[in-house]
């Protein structure tokens, strides 16, 4: 079978490099490192420049529109999340035969005959390789819709377990690329989330929703907030369950969302971690909040366990003038609690303006 190169015509000039790029690398995974290289030596006004790490994902995306690389998998490992715009850790070329093998356990399309809602499927297990998490999923619901469909609305977990075996599977494909617009819908399955509210308080008609990590913390901000400032809501963020409220609050989304926790690498991965969830949800953008300042300047640091990691990555969802001063208290091992801005802080300042 002859296989026909995609066209190069509409490109721009840097995705023409570096399309020749991986069109004569050996392998079909082509490295991000390879493809920064390539960029910087056919451009190099990105040399420096404060959006060259925006291009860059603008002509992968590019590429992978044309037909000639594929992303890796939304939600997965293949990506360098930090700092934004996420770039692809490697990109895999497409339409090349013998360099990039179909995963042994896919099986072929031809081999269920998909019922009538499903009628996208061969061309998807044909052309974007499923996991077999996705595989799997899929045989489900094609029994599920051959057998009458879904008799009722049930919570995600519950109709996982039935499609896949594994109750948090479709949980964690419900962001992925199966649910995309004209392939499987909640609706189709019969799913819903579990009726769960996170804790919350409304004070006002604010805009914004603050997030805060500990319990103590958005009580005593619940109680000090004014009903005339620019928070609208107060919600417990329940520490390391983040994304388990961020998922609950996209069911009526926010006009803004902003987020408090403590400075130390725990809190810090956490809001990092709740960044990327908000993103994937739909959700405005997990902001940090004002209250960090104040933290820097009212709060003590106590001794903490040495971090061995990239503090310039664990820092990079911080604002700027934040970003310096909270590297230096992690380089000093040490952190800073949330509780500092306690009550009796709280009632003594005019917090209309909070963020």
């Amino acid at each position: 079978m002859t296989m026909t190169a995609p066209s190069t015509e509409t490109l721009s000039p840097l995705a023409v490099r570096l399309a020749d790029v991986i069109g004569g690398a050996r392998t079909g995974r082509i490295s991000l490192d390879v493809l920064h290289a390539a960029a910087h030596r056919a451009d190099t006004s990105l040399a420096g420049a404060d959006d060259a790490r925006a291009r860059l994902r603008a002509v992968c995306d590019e590429l992978a529109e044309a037909g000639i690389v594929r992303l890796p998998r939304v939600g997965g490992t293949g990506w360098e999340t930090l700092p934004r715009p996420a770039l692809p850790r490697f990109v895999t070329r497409i339409g090349r035969p013998g360099l990039v093998a179909d995963p042994p356990d896919v099986r072929p399309a031809t081999a269920t005959a998909w019922h009538a809602d499903l009628r996208w499927v061969p061309a998807f297990l044909r052309d974007e390789y499923p996991t077999p998490g996705e595989r799997a999923l899929l045989d489900g619901v094609q029994e599920l819709l051959a057998s009458g469909g879904a008799d009722d609305v049930v919570p995600v977990q519950e109709r996982s377990v039935r499609l896949t075996g594994d109750e948090k599977a479709l949980g964690r494909l419900l962001r992925g690329r199966l649910f995309r617009e004209g392939r499987l819908t909640r609706e189709l399955l019969g799913v819903r989330r579990a009726r769960w509210q996170p804790t919350a308080r409304h004070v006002g008609d604010g805009p914004i929703t603050l997030v805060v990590e500990n319990v103590a913390t958005w009580e005593s901000l619940a109680d000090a907030l004014p009903d005339d400032g620019t928070v609208g809501q107060v919600v417990w963020g329940m520490g390391n369950q983040l994304g388990v409220v961020l998922e609950a609050l996209a069911e009526e989304t926010p006009e803004e969302l902003s987020y408090f926790g403590d400075l130390d690498v725990g809190g810090l991965e956490i809001a990092r971690r709740g960044e990327m969830t908000a993103e994937a949800l739909g959700l405005p953008q997990l902001r940090p909040s004002t209250l960090y300042a104040w933290l820097l300047d009212e709060g003590d640091p106590q001794p903490a366990s040495p971090f061995m990691g990239d503090i310039g990555e664990l820092t990079a969802w911080l604002p700027d003038g934040l970003r310096g001063p909270v590297a230096d208290l992690l380089r000093s091992d040490t952190r800073l609690a949330q509780e500092w801005i306690g009550r009796e802080q709280l009632t003594e300042t005019d917090l209309r303006d909070l963020r």
